[in-house]
């Protein structure tokens, strides 16, 4: 890429998210917000535990403002090109980190720091249907990072009365101004003991009821789930060491 071409490439995203983020605020300020997390989860955030937010990649909008405002404690995975880096520099002004990577290109690599952050105490959200589908099909690498880190993993989401959704794979969500919103942090799932398969299995069986459930609540159907995922065996996760 030449110079010329890198500078007006680094410029674009710029824009792009700069845009994004005063959408962002724009509606979030115009409109009445409501919080319902499972009393599992506010533990966990009130504790400062590690655990792994979960989200679908159509609600990816307001889930800057999903969490109270926790410094450097929470990271995102994103995907490794240009629309990653724009996400990147979407979440930085509301205290969150990114990290490069997806289950396409960078994806051992992103898998090893996600686990190495949670390990560390971090909360680490992941969309498990990124970067491209099927809509609403955990991907086996969100139950990877969860059993070797030993932590629950947390299905958030978000719903609006008013709404806009687009005709992408994942039939992304755009929330409108002077609206309602409901910010929603479900039980914990706990995947430790489990195969990878199961624990895919049930982390998505989790969030897609979730997700019903949150866009029922303004009388909207949520959109179907895609094609079922098909999955050749894999390796069971290393070991960690015993506490005791």
């Amino acid at each position: 890429m030449s110079l010329g071409r890198l500078v007006r490439s680094v410029w674009s995203q710029q824009f792009a998210a700069l845009l994004a983020i005063a959408y962002i605020r724009l509606v979030w300020l115009t409109s009445r917000v409501e919080r319902q997390m499972d009393p599992a989860a506010e533990a966990l955030l009130s504790a400062r535990r590690p655990f792994i937010a979960a989200f679908w990649h159509g609600r990816i909008l307001l889930m800057p403002y999903h969490w109270p405002q926790t410094g450097a404690w929470v990271y995102v995975m994103v995907s490794q090109h240009r629309d990653g880096e724009i996400a990147a520099r979407i979440v930085r002004p509301f205290g969150i980190e990114a990290i490069a990577g997806s289950s396409r290109r960078g994806g051992r690599e992103a898998l090893q720091e996600m686990v190495r952050l949670l390990q560390a105490g971090k909360i680490v959200a992941i969309t498990p249907d990124g970067p491209k589908g099927p809509r609403q099909r955990a991907k086996f690498g969100v139950a990877y990072a969860a059993i070797t880190a030993r932590v629950p993993v947390v299905p958030i989401t978000y719903a609006v009365k008013h709404r806009k959704i687009l005709g992408s794979w994942d039939r992304f969500v755009v929330p409108l101004p002077f609206n309602r919103i409901l910010l929603h942090a479900g039980a914990p799932v706990s995947v430790t003991d489990l195969s990878i398969e199961t624990a895919r299995e049930r982390i998505e069986a989790a969030m897609i009821a979730q997700l019903t459930a949150a866009d029922g609540y303004f009388g909207h159907l949520a959109p179907p789930p895609g094609p079922p995922l098909e999955f050749e065996p894999r390796p069971a996760p290393p070991s960690t060491p015993s506490d005791e």
